[in-house]
């Protein structure tokens, strides 16, 4: 084990899981702190290896408006049974633990339940109020609800929990005749949820979704076919649901802006590369555009609307085709559409397990501060780094996360403080870690 873990303990031998499980129940800190050895950064882990803890997405918010609270998921945490469930496809059954949603509180290091049962899908916190916005399927019905977090949590500290009810409340009902929706985002004034459909259209809207369809190069398989989508917003004070816009492509990564209400960022969900990846709208329909024209050699991934004016994505370096020209961390002005590369590192000076070879350059996935001083990425090779974006400085902060069993996916606490990120280091890829880094010890 590359780096030396201080006061490892299993919680679960003296608080097993699945004993009283349920809306607000609290699990002990699991905090420990220990030093990265390559690095020689304090870097703190949030949560033991036994839960299969994930935090969300890179693009989603994870901290309550009051700072207080982070938020992530875990299908085992919670100790519920397996359910099944038929495939789409072919109909035949498989099981699967649900999905709960959990906050850490960041003073004390407890662990609080927020949800239960079965069904839920995307959850995101509100930017103004200390409110958790959740959609759920049930009854075949796409439903959205929003929890009051101030009366959750002060009920978990008198040590009054009631039931589920008291803290949820229905939003709205997505109407079937909109489309199948899947993942969304709230806007800056918690007004509205953009929310991402796959839709029927017209044969002629499918003959063209086909023809201008992208095709990996050296027959490489196709991960995510294309399907006829669109945005739609929910209003989350009355639960009526709009049109936004229509696309011939799979629509992924949806992202509101925390700064403005109107400004909508997604992109053509490929699994791998795309003609086109990056798209900006307006809420109101108004405006639909490609975000960063590309280029054939071009390899965007992984965009972040980070701040009030600057999305952050990749360009990949990892394959030799792919160093004719410049890569790594990328941003693009909103208001301009001026494109500056932040940052990248070389593979080569990386160390990674000889079974990862790989040639060219290495960020992955990226995150960026509101305040654009610091942008962070991660590499195939597993490490975390942030970058200087007015000097170009490069500081390795953690190293050998495995990229395993999900990627490290960095990101920031809104006063830029922290940095969070999850690894797989301590279990060999087998469950994650949630961790995070005070960024104070920067000198």
């Amino acid at each position: 084990m590359k780096h030396k873990l201080m006061h490892i303990f299993y919680l679960c031998l003296l608080f097993p899981l699945g004993v009283d499980a349920g809306v607000g129940r609290v699990y002990p800190s699991e905090m420990q702190k220990y030093t990265d050895a390559e690095t020689g950064y304090e870097i703190i882990m949030l949560t033991d290896t036994l839960g299969n803890d994930r935090f969300l997405y890179q693009t989603d918010p994870m901290w309550t408006a009051d700072g207080k609270y982070i938020l992530f998921r875990s299908s085992v945490r919670a100790g519920d049974k397996p359910v099944e469930r038929k495939r789409e496809s072919d109909g035949t059954l498989f099981s699967y633990h649900p999905t709960q949603y959990f906050f850490l509180e960041v003073e004390t290091g407890n662990i609080i339940q927020a949800t239960e049962g079965t069904g839920w899908g995307n959850a995101f916190l509100a930017n103004r109020s200390n409110r958790l916005f959740l959609s759920r399927r049930v009854d075949d019905e796409w439903r959205m609800y929003v929890m009051n977090l101030d009366v959750l949590m002060a009920d978990v500290k008198a040590g009054t929990v009631a039931s589920p009810e008291k803290y949820e409340t229905l939003v709205g009902v997505f109407p079937k005749e909109m489309g199948r929706p899947g993942g969304y985002a709230v806007n800056s004034e918690d007004e509205y949820a953009f929310i991402s459909v796959e839709r029927d259209g017209t044969e002629e809207e499918k003959e063209r979704m086909l023809k201008n369809a992208f095709i990996p190069q050296n027959n490489q398989p196709i991960k995510i076919k294309p399907v006829l989508s669109g945005i739609r917003k929910m209003n989350l004070q009355t639960g009526e649901v709009s049109h936004v816009v229509d696309t011939e492509f799979k629509i992924g990564h949806m992202q509101a802006s925390r700064f403005r209400p109107d400004e909508i960022v997604f992109c053509n969900e490929t699994g791998g590369d795309a003609h086109q990846r990056m798209w900006y709208c307006k809420s109101d329909g108004s405006v639909l555009k490609p975000l960063y024209a590309e280029t054939p050699l071009d390899w965007v991934t992984h965009e972040t609307f980070a701040s009030e004016d600057y999305v952050y994505f990749n360009i990949l370096g990892f394959q030799p085709r792919l160093r004719k020209q410049v890569s790594g961390i990328v941003r693009i002005n909103l208001r301009n559409d001026d494109v500056e590369c932040v940052g990248q590192v070389e593979l080569a000076d990386e160390e990674y397990a000889p079974h990862r070879l790989l040639n060219g350059r290495g960020f992955w996935h990226c995150n960026a501060t509101r305040d654009n001083k610091w942008a962070a990425g991660d590499t195939f090779a597993g490490n975390v780094w942030i970058v200087n974006v007015k000097t170009g400085e490069r500081i390795k902060i953690a190293t050998d996360t495995r990229m395993k069993p999900d990627h490290a996916h960095p990101s920031f606490s809104p006063d830029g403080r922290w940095l969070l990120f999850q690894s797989g280091h301590f279990t060999d890829g087998k469950r994650l870690n949630l961790m995070m880094v005070d960024l104070k010890q920067l000198k």
